[in-house]
């Protein structure tokens, strides 16, 4: 009866540390999932994630293919437009990209086939001015002086400074247009000699802007409206004060005097206190200093950044990539296929606290009023540091899975997004 008794006493002990184990494993679990913050959903449409009041955030979508990530540029472009607010879109021939907004009548396509743009509409002459000498001032090196030439040809255009008055302009032959215009009584005595005077202070200048705008003239021209006076001619400045949606086909990332022309003309909308949105479609900072700086700077704009893979975009320039994200409200990661994208994204979002618990078992024979076979079992907690996303699951997420990541409250989502 005595061995009956111990048997019977020993399984009951065995079942209430049995449930003790399954209890307290379960309270641990639970402590891992809460302190690792990710809320998992079976699936949520774009408009969930993007509502209506999100149109203003600055946003990275990163990974996937590109069907994943137009799905989130619609529903943000489509927030924009309901909201009357202007985005200007920057893009290297991503034709499904022109074809949703022309589809869904999003916003003004300019490309090869659609050649709309004069980047000097709705600028006064000192932007003007402020463009021409900042954009590739390392290669064209423009003096002051040379805005009394710009100031010449200005003039003689009776203010109708478009893009291409100006890279027309035969400016070797500017002291025969003054004398023409004189001849014609066009200009006063007095005009021409203020203008011969700004023309001569300039000169040393002169090659150099007829450089600029003949080398400008070959770059962009296949997007430069042929009349720029029509009304569906439009510059970025004009778009952003009229609340569109501006879509322009750089062609190739390293276009790098129409980025800067670009890029110059956002930093006048900044400087004016215009509020816009700059989406940057899959478009290389490596060696686009001026594009990154803007991306970078605290102004009333916010930034869209989108990718197949964001840091391989930076140039795996850490510098760059951390300072990009960091400026995000909201990032979008779609699987990645290089492990350190991977890498950097998990670092990125963050570690937690894991309790690790390990168990150990003693066992052996023993004696003590009898030989018998004893087991004891223990178990250690500890706390270790891990990633709340790890590289392998972001490598490994399905087609249309995402993590979304809000910067601002910390909030992390797993879903598929349709």
């Amino acid at each position: 009866m005595s061995t009956n008794n111990d048997s019977g006493g020993g399984c009951l002990l065995f079942l209430i540390d049995w449930l003790f184990h399954i209890r307290r494993n379960k309270k641990i679990r639970e402590y891992n999932q809460q302190a690792r913050g990710v809320n998992n959903f079976q699936n949520m449409s774009a408009n969930i994630l993007f509502p209506q009041n999100t149109f203003k955030d600055s946003v990275i979508v990163s990974g996937g293919n590109q069907s994943e990530r137009l799905n989130i540029c619609k529903e943000m472009l489509q927030n924009a437009k309901t909201s009357n607010h202007p985005v200007i879109i920057l893009h290297t021939a991503n034709k499904d990209l022109e074809n949703t907004i022309s589809n869904n009548g999003l916003g003004t396509i300019i490309n090869a086939n659609h050649k709309h743009f004069d980047p000097f509409l709705s600028l006064d002459f000192n932007e003007i001015v402020q463009i021409v000498s900042d954009s590739c001032k390392n290669k064209y090196d423009i003096k002051p002086a040379g805005r009394y030439i710009l100031q010449v040809v200005y003039e003689l255009l009776v203010m109708k400074a478009t893009f291409s008055n100006f890279a027309t302009c035969p400016f070797f032959k500017l002291f025969d247009q003054i004398q023409s215009r004189l001849n014609s009584n066009a200009i006063t005595q007095d005009t021409a000699n203020k203008l011969n005077s700004l023309l001569v202070t300039g000169q040393s200048e002169l090659p150099k802007i007829d450089t600029f705008f003949s080398d400008m003239k070959s770059q962009i021209e296949y997007l430069t409206s042929p009349n720029p006076q029509s009304a569906s001619a439009i510059s970025v400045l004009s778009a952003i004060k009229n609340n569109q949606i501006f879509c322009i086909d750089l062609r190739s990332s390293s276009n790098v005097m129409l980025i800067e022309l670009i890029v110059n003309s956002l930093i006048i909308a900044m400087n004016r206190g215009l509020d816009f949105t700059l989406m940057i479609d899959d478009i290389a900072f490596v060696n686009n200093d001026l594009l990154r700086n803007v991306v970078c700077q605290k102004s009333n704009h916010h930034n869209i950044i989108v990718s197949k893979d964001l840091y391989a975009l930076t140039g795996g320039k850490e510098d760059i990539f951390s300072t990009i994200v960091a400026e995000a409200e909201k990032t979008v990661l779609f699987a990645h296929s290089s492990n350190i994208s991977c890498e950097k994204w998990s670092k990125y979002i963050g570690e937690y606290q894991k309790l690790d618990v390990t168990t150990n078992r003693n066992s052996g024979w023993s004696q003590s009023s009898r030989w018998g076979f004893n087991t004891n079992d223990g178990q250690t907690e500890t706390y270790k540091r891990e990633y709340k996303v790890k590289p392998e699951e972001i490598n490994r997420l399905a087609p249309n899975e995402a993590f979304i990541y809000d910067h601002t409250n910390g909030n992390l989502i797993n879903t598929i997004i349709t």
